[in-house]
């Protein structure tokens, strides 16, 4: 056989050099993605991508669809009925393959505050995979969370997902006290952490955090759509955790258990001081509640209390001097300036201290735009 030519030799090298080049391509992407670098604030999140918007579901009882239209507080909830260990309800969500880690959010939106749970919120439950179901009924089934006693209306679980197709949330029991109807769930959230995702938002507060992020369809769009919207990849989870009438040392009193509630919280975002005063106890509870929580590994941010028409002086501005010190002095991100938006839009404050609709849409929207320096520029 003749030896190759000068030009065959040259081209078996462009080839050789062709592969090469492929080969430290794919070696690269194969190469785990180094840690983004934090920055001051404690961020930037990572995104956890929602994945479970109008995902195959089966269920028992039938209806469960509803759970994955993206419709909060809806007239139209999944109601489960009565379940009990030996014929619980459950709700089952093909998300298919390729996620490795999951964290589902389940919500019970008609309870008003955090720990209100008599309008349906399940009581015992746990959380199931499943590699093999065919249609979220049959199949083998592998427990990831279990709850007894759940004593609020929303929470949050990440469990792993390696290999696994369908998700499944079997309620087995209600509260001692619950309406006669039974079990009302009205969204399930299901967001793909495989990627080590941590943007998992608490609102933490009083009743204005509790009205506002409770996203019904009249406070849309709610901040995590906000946040989609403005940055593509991301969708945060959120879990709204107000009560009515609280002040700073109910929240100081009750953080350790809420937190531990929803482990994967990454951000606690705190409403508190339109019931606060006078200043210098306000100064000492949210000092204390900001370290405590960035003391348990969160990112704490604080926002200024809205104004407020009820009164012929201005109750919050004391207070709102006293959320600046302690952003400035614990070094936080700035929460966002609620107080100076309602001063100058007073027809959005419904009974002198409450937004109305507009205006929950208005605090979802700044919030959005206050969690800035928590995400990718």
């Amino acid at each position: 056989m003749a030896a190759p030519g000068k030009k065959a030799l040259a081209a078996l090298a462009a080839l050789a050099a062709i592969l090469a080049l492929c080969a430290y391509a794919a070696a690269r992407l194969r190469r785990p993605k180094p840690p983004l670098a934090s920055n001051r604030w404690g961020g930037p999140l990572r995104p956890a991508p929602l994945v479970s918007r109008g995902k195959p579901v089966a269920s028992w009882p039938a209806g469960g669809q509803v759970l994955v239209d993206g419709i909060y507080r809806a007239d139209e909830v999944w109601a489960g009925g009565h379940p009990t260990p030996a014929r619980p309800s459950w709700v089952a969500i093909r998300v298919g393959r390729g996620p490795t880690r999951l964290l589902l959010s389940w919500a019970s939106s008609h309870n008003h505050d955090y720990d209100d749970v008599f309008y349906g919120a399940p009581a015992d439950y746990r959380i199931e995979t499943s590699a093999d179901s065919s249609d979220g009924a049959d199949g083998h089934w592998r427990t990831e969370v279990s709850v007894a006693g759940n004593p609020v209306h929303a929470r949050a679980h990440s469990f792993d997902f390696t290999g696994r197709r369908w998700v499944r949330l079997v309620v087995t029991g209600l509260p001692e006290r619950v309406n006669r109807w039974g079990l009302f769930l009205d969204e399930i959230d299901v967001h793909d952490l495989s990627g080590g995702g941590d943007d998992v938002w608490l609102f933490l507060g009083d009743s204005i955090t509790a009205g506002a992020f409770d996203r019904a369809p009249a406070h849309q769009p709610s901040f995590a759509e906000d946040v989609a919207r403005a940055r593509p990849g991301y969708h945060p989870a959120t879990i709204d955790a107000g009560l009515c009438n609280a002040h700073v040392e109910d929240l100081l009193r009750r953080v350790d258990q809420i937190l531990a509630l929803n482990p994967d919280a990454r951000v606690v975002a705190i409403g508190i001081g339109s019931n606060d005063n006078p200043p210098a106890p306000f100064r000492a509870g949210l000092t204390a509640l900001v370290r405590h929580i960035r003391a348990a590994g969160r990112i704490p941010v604080v926002a200024r209390i809205p104004f407020q028409t009820k009164f012929s002086f201005d109750y919050v501005a004391p207070l709102n001097e006293v959320v600046d010190q302690v952003t400035a002095a614990e070094g936080l991100v700035p929460g966002p300036d609620l107080y100076g938006f309602f001063r100058s839009h007073p027809e959005r404050i419904s009974d002198g201290i409450h937004p109305d609709e507009a205006g929950a849409v208005e605090l979802n929207r700044r919030w959005a735009e206050a969690a800035a320096p928590l995400y990718v520029p």
